[in-house]
């Protein structure tokens, strides 16, 4: 088999650097030279008169080590990578007149070369773009846009022709299997039975990007653009793989001086920790500060960090997680008199399955174990998580809250059952608050009490008068008869 001279070899292109299999693949230019042997390549064989062709066959993966041909491959790894723009430029070397020795080794080495010939193609289901009937030349292939998550191949050079894979002809179209790794983010919360002014956490977990040798991560951080209802309280953890980082890996800014957005960085020794590929995370808690306008309280995270194929920053979202919020108003009625309320019913509350649960510790709610009614029969708990939806997910086994009466107004008995049960559902505070003409975040409970049964005093003029002022008689003639009778003796 004939060989290229030992000059044509020095001027090898790379010509899809990092990205055909995550490895270059041979884009030889041979030089033309009198001692390289019979009927090796050079640009002398070149046939100018020709077309040529560069296809790309998008893979999402990590990079491997298999080198790429520049002719079709069969079974390479990878799934197909829909919606990737790709723009190729032709660099303004001349094939046939210019000093091949001084073409461009990679993508950097072609700054300022570009030309007005540009082509651009996304690709479809397959991952595929052709760019077809193509003047000879050397172009640089760049990634304009890429689907969100996925992580933007660094640019390369490819020469049309290419030196075939046996180094003895040329290859006018040319095929490369570029790798894009992806890059996944997911916020998920813990917020199950927490109500107003208890903690509870937020964790957003992202990938690392890939890098191969010569290149690196040179930043990475977590923003959480907090609602005005969320009061930060601290990080928790976070985490590089199975490494936990310590003081001095990352920053926490005070999100109160910055529009309640949170902004965790890794330092450079945090950085040092992290390697290609890595699964990060960053838990931190929260206290909601008030239900507000609505029981729904949403929060979505992004992650940012280098890519390290073209030092540009990448943004990821994460998904949107929900926690919801709404109050409890319970209204204290006369049983008998209509529109009468109450004031002085003391309650308390509880978690429940049904009112003849156990009761036992009986909840905190802001500061509040006990309520007591007001001058208009009404208590307010102000802050209750919903008991239908909990950590982002429909509860299944929903529990209630039971509110126990312990003191009754003046005047009045407890109930004969003091124990109410509150399906405190997303569902039930909105139709509530339709019906009782409160607002949406809010339950309404009305609770009837009975007066106290006492004995019934007689009426003045009435029966009972003149029965007392018979007996009275009766008293008084015994005494005059038996003042006679000793007045005789």
């Amino acid at each position: 088999m004939n060989k290229i001279s030992r000059t044509a070899r020095s001027v090898t292109f790379a010509a899809i650097v990092g990205l055909s299999l995550g490895i270059s693949a041979p884009g030889a230019l041979a030089q033309e030279n009198a001692g390289t042997e019979q009927g090796a390549v050079n640009k002398a064989n070149i046939d100018f008169a020709k077309k040529g062709s560069i296809t790309l066959y998008k893979k999402k993966g990590a990079e491997s080590t298999t080198p790429a041909t520049g002719k079709e491959m069969q079974d390479v790894p990878g799934e197909a990578l829909q919606d990737v723009t790709y723009k190729i430029t032709k660099l303004d070397y001349d094939l046939q007149k210019g000093d091949w020795t001084k073409f461009p080794q990679n993508a950097a080495d072609a700054k300022g070369h570009e030309t007005d010939t540009t082509f651009e193609q996304t690709t479809g289901p397959d991952g595929k773009v052709a760019f077809e009937n193509l003047d000879l030349g050397i172009y640089l292939v760049e990634e304009t846009k890429a689907p969100a998550g996925i992580v933007s191949g660094a640019p390369f050079i490819v020469s049309v022709p290419m030196v075939n894979e046996a180094s003895d002809a040329w290859n006018y179209d040319v095929i490369a299997y570029p790798k894009n790794t992806e890059t996944k983010t997911e916020k998920t919360v813990k917020d199950a039975d927490k109500n107003i002014q208890d903690a509870y956490s937020y964790t957003i977990n992202a990938d690392a990007p890939t890098w191969g040798e010569g290149k690196s991560l040179t930043a990475f951080r977590f923003e959480d653009q907090l609602d005005q209802r969320l009061d930060f309280q601290k990080v928790t953890e976070v985490k590089a793989g199975e490494t936990v980082l310590t003081a001095g890996d990352y920053t926490v800014n005070d999100p109160k001086a910055n529009g309640n957005k949170l902004v965790v960085t890794l330092t450079e020794q945090g950085l040092a920790k992290v390697k290609s590929g890595d699964k990060l995370s960053l838990t931190f808690e929260v206290k909601r500060n008030k239900v507000g306008d609505t029981t729904e309280l949403k929060n979505q995270a992004d992650v940012i960090f280098n890519n390290p194929n073209t030092g540009n920053e990448v943004k990821n979202k994460t998904n949107e997680v929900v926690t919801y919020h709404g109050k409890l108003k319970v209204v204290k009625k006369d049983g008998k008199e209509a529109g009468k309320v109450l004031e002085g019913a003391e309650f308390e509350l509880y978690r429940c399955v049904s009112a003849q649960d156990k009761l036992e510790n009986p909840l905190t709610v802001n500061g509040a174990n006990k309520w007591t009614t007001g001058e208009d029969g009404t208590i307010t708990i102000d802050g209750l998580h919903v008991t239908d939806f909990a950590d982002n997910a429909q509860v299944t086994d929903i529990k209630k809250f039971c509110l126990k009466e312990t003191k009754a107004p003046a005047g009045y008995a407890l109930p004969e059952n003091p124990v109410t049960e509150i399906e405190f559902t997303r569902e039930n505070i909105a139709k509530t608050g339709e019906l009782e003409g409160d607002d949406a975040v809010t339950l309404v409970s009305e609770i009837e009490n009975i007066k106290r049964d006492t004995p019934n005093l007689p009426m003045t003029g009435g029966a009972g008068v003149g029965i007392l002022a018979a007996i009275g008689a009766a008293i008084v003639a015994a005494g005059a008869w038996f003042a006679r009778r000793t007045a005789r003796n």
